[in-house]
């Protein structure tokens, strides 16, 4: 049943990347790594509050990689091909590597650090109070 929690937590970060990428960029007009930034602390504080609230323990080790895999294997996955149909377009640019490393490496980073245990337990401590 945990397993299934977590899959749906991660498959909803997702979700929730395209949604909002698509939102901020295409309908609001704002570009940059800022954006990235911003949509990815986002996510990561839906994902680590939504773990919590779905387990209401801390993750084991276990269920945290299994959310970072799915979560960051797949964006990793979508960047990695976005930056392949760019490069066979206008062929190995470093600038452009760089560019598209600085988009993805937020969106991993944020949700590790908020499916740590220090800001599960920061999470469930606030439902309790509730």
């Amino acid at each position: 049943m945990e397993k299934t929690r977590i899959t749906i937590v991660a498959v909803t970060g997702i979700v929730l990347f395209f949604l909002a990428n698509y939102l901020c960029r295409f309908l609001l007009g704002f570009t940059g790594v800022l954006p990235s930034v911003l949509i990815a602390a986002l996510i990561a504080a839906y994902m680590g509050f939504s773990v919590a609230r779905a387990l209401k323990r801390e993750p084991l080790p276990e269920e945290r990689s299994r959310a970072l895999w799915i979560y960051g294997g797949f964006l990793g996955a979508l960047f990695l091909a976005f930056g392949a149909w760019v490069f066979l377009d206008t062929g190995f640019d470093l600038l452009i590597a760089a560019t598209l490393l600085s988009h993805y490496l937020p969106y991993p980073a944020f949700a590790h650090v908020f499916l740590s245990d220090r800001l599960v337990r920061m999470f469930l401590n606030g439902n309790e109070q509730s």
